[in-house]
């Protein structure tokens, strides 16, 4: 028979006879009345902000990589130092110190020192040109107006802000700088 709805009819189990099924009643509690309301402790309102901000603040560029310039000048040398100012642990980032001859004559003792302690926070640390004595670059013989580049490699070993210091002598000259690299985790 085709068209017609097929219905079903279930057995009792006492009287052998197909009987239409029965509703039972739930016993389920009823919906609340009312709007719902947010029950927060006090440590969860101060943290969902604080959540909320995290990625505003990576959006501004507050945990991206940056690195800063400073500059200083002698009567007979100019000096620029590029450093990482923050990056990431395990990220290799240049340290950058270029010496230019300010005089009318060759200087042939030009001395670049480098905090140990600094880089002592850094692993696979590299210095170019190779250092004669632990973390001090002496610099060949520079004409007037020639300028040379001392980079150091630095790999991220451990996190938060590290400090140092670095210099450039020649004779009684001496420009010194003050470092700070933050090392995200």
């Amino acid at each position: 028979m085709v068209g017609r709805p097929v219905r079903e009819r279930m057995v009792s189990a006492h009287s052998g006879e197909r009987e239409p099924p029965r509703a039972s009643p739930i016993d389920a509690p009823r919906a609340p009345v009312g709007a719902p309301r947010w029950k927060l402790t006090r440590k969860q309102w101060v943290g969902l902000p604080a959540l909320a901000l995290v990625p505003v603040l990576a959006l501004f560029g507050v945990f991206g990589e940056r690195s800063a310039t400073i500059t200083a000048a002698t009567p007979s040398l100019g000096v620029r130092v590029t450093y990482p100012e923050r990056f990431r642990y395990r990220q290799s980032e240049r340290l950058e110190i270029a010496v230019t001859n300010r005089s009318t004559r060759v200087l042939d003792s030009v001395r670049v020192s480098l905090d140990t302690a600094y880089l002592a926070r850094f692993e696979d640390v590299r210095v170019a040109p190779a250092p004669r004595t632990p973390y001090e670059v002496w610099l060949a013989p520079m004409a007037p107006g020639e300028t040379r580049l001392v980079v150091v490699e630095l790999t991220g070993k451990r996190y938060w802000r590290h400090a140092g210091s670095l210099g450039v002598a020649m004779g009684d000259e001496r420009a010194s700088f003050r470092i700070s690299s933050l090392v995200f985790p």
